[in-house]
């Protein structure tokens, strides 16, 4: 949109059509950045703010820009700017499918291209395989508004069930790859990992558009899902300060001052490491197989006090 302004500038009465061929969109979307370009300005007032001949651009479908003498450049981006972007759009491309990698990979080009080679992205960006074939019909759910019939890996049950889903969105979190739907089942919005679907297929019926706010992950704590690994436990006084900054259901709060919790992780290694850290202060009530790994850690350490 920002490019839009010093284009118009010096093309006064240019059809919307051409200036919607130029910058490769629908004539629809170039209306509508312009409406958004009338709340842009110096200031609040009338000559602070862009303004169009919206008569112009409704009855005649031409284009006259006003009171934006102040920005009479395209934008410039600097390289650190340019590096952030290529991240960014790297960052997009190993979620994207289809005709997105066309557009991605063209706007890539041209940002590296600008940016040159003394100014290259540190980093590469990494994510979990997923199998083309389930993202293909996930994207395609989305942009058709359909349900999905999926068939998820809970991890931490170790168990498939068949979850029939309205999609909302994909998006990455921490190098995964996440659908955001609603569930018919739970009857709630729930998380669902692409590495762990095993099938997804898309059904004739439309998605419904549920009365649902959509969650901020913007601060990047991600909200806890069904295949959430935590264990149940029992925190001493010494660990209830756990309860302050750590995902946990409060369960009972016993007279002794032990209470009992869900302590929910990002997968059993660090359960297991964060108990070990509380040692005497953390009780394992199960899984079984967490409380049996705890304890034969703890053994191998005092063990190897034992041999000094």
């Amino acid at each position: 949109m920002l490019a839009l302004v010093p284009y118009l500038q010096g093309n006064d009465g240019i059809p919307v059509n051409e200036v919607a061929a130029e910058f490769g969109v629908t004539p629809r979307v170039i209306r509508d950045d312009l409406r958004l370009l009338m709340y842009t300005g110096t200031g609040e007032y009338a000559g602070e703010l862009i303004d169009f001949d919206l008569t112009a651009l409704e009855e005649d479908g031409v284009v006259h820009i006003r009171d934006a003498e102040f920005m009479t450049r395209p934008l410039r981006i600097s390289a650190r700017e340019g590096v952030a972007l290529i991240v960014a759009l790297r960052t997009l491309r190993a979620s994207a499918s289809g005709s997105e990698l066309t557009v991605i990979d063209s706007a890539l080009a041209k940002l590296e291209s600008a940016v040159g080679d003394t100014a290259s992205p540190p980093v590469d960006v990494l994510l979990d395989e997923v199998d083309p074939t389930i993202h293909t019909s996930i994207v395609h759910a989305l942009a058709n508004g359909k349900r999905l019939q999926l068939t998820y890996a809970t991890v931490a049950r170790d168990e498939q069930s068949e979850r029939a889903v309205d999609p909302r969105r994909l998006f990455t979190e921490q190098g995964k790859l996440y659908l955001e739907a609603w569930c018919l089942r739970a009857q709630d919005l729930r998380f669902f990992r692409l590495d762990r679907v095993i099938d997804a297929e898309v059904t004739e019926i439309d998605a419904e558009d549920h009365d649902v706010q959509e969650r901020d992950l913007s601060d990047g704590i991600f909200t806890v899902g069904e295949d959430t690994p935590y264990a149940l436990v029992d925190l001493h006084p010494r660990a209830h300060w756990l309860t302050e900054y750590y995902q946990v259901d409060l369960l009972e709060q016993n007279a002794d001052g032990v209470w009992r919790a869900k302590l929910y992780g990002a997968d059993w290694a660090w359960l297991r490491r964060l108990v070990l850290r509380n040692a005497g202060s953390v009780a394992v009530i199960e899984p079984d197989l967490l409380r049996s790994q705890v304890v034969d850690d703890a053994r191998a350490a005092l063990s190897a006090y034992d041999e000094q």
